[in-house]
């Protein structure tokens, strides 16, 4: 490789990391080993809280105007969604403004040891117990219990995870 193409990439991973440590301060908590890909878009950064090594991957978008609370080694695959807002449901205001839509939005919770697989889409007022699974392209519309397993178009429960006693 040449000595400019290894100069531009150097370049890229120094503008990479000002950015995550830019985002790092305007989050409103934020835990040690987390890793976002830079590719994320969040909205309302100061809304929201991540707890340690917790990794959110390529193209995901939260919304996080009414909060989101992303617990510790959570799994966030690429392009998911997650969002707190939500809009105003009679027609005849739309498009409305926060204050508006602020009755129909709430914070979004998820707890430690979640993996929610690619391309989900987590809706506001809903919360993911510790240890549950979503799996790829559900869209989760009510609460999710702790340990168990959810997947579907609306997120249904499949089965419940039994973990074993560490020895």
């Amino acid at each position: 490789m040449s000595l400019f193409y290894r100069v531009i990439l150097k370049f890229e991973k120094l503008v990479r990391h000002e950015q995550f440590r830019e985002l790092r301060r305007s989050l409103k908590k934020c835990g040690e080993g987390v890793i976002i890909d830079p590719t994320c878009y969040i909205l309302m950064p100061r809304e929201m809280e991540i707890g340690d090594n917790t990794s959110i991957s390529a193209y995901t978008t939260i919304y996080a105007t009414f909060g989101v609370k992303i617990g510790s080694n959570c799994l966030i695959s690429s392009n998911c969604g997650i969002s707190s807002y939500n809009h105003i449901q009679n027609s005849k205001n739309r498009p409305a403004s926060v204050d508006q839509d602020s009755q129909f939005s709430k914070s979004v919770i998820i707890g430690n040891n979640v993996w929610i697989g690619m391309n989900a889409c987590v809706l506001p007022g809903v919360e993911i117990g510790n240890n549950s699974i979503i799996g790829s392209g559900s869209v989760v519309t009510k609460n999710v219990p702790a340990n168990e397993v959810w997947v579907g178009n609306p997120a249904r429960y499949v089965k419940t995870l039994n973990f074993l006693e560490e020895a």
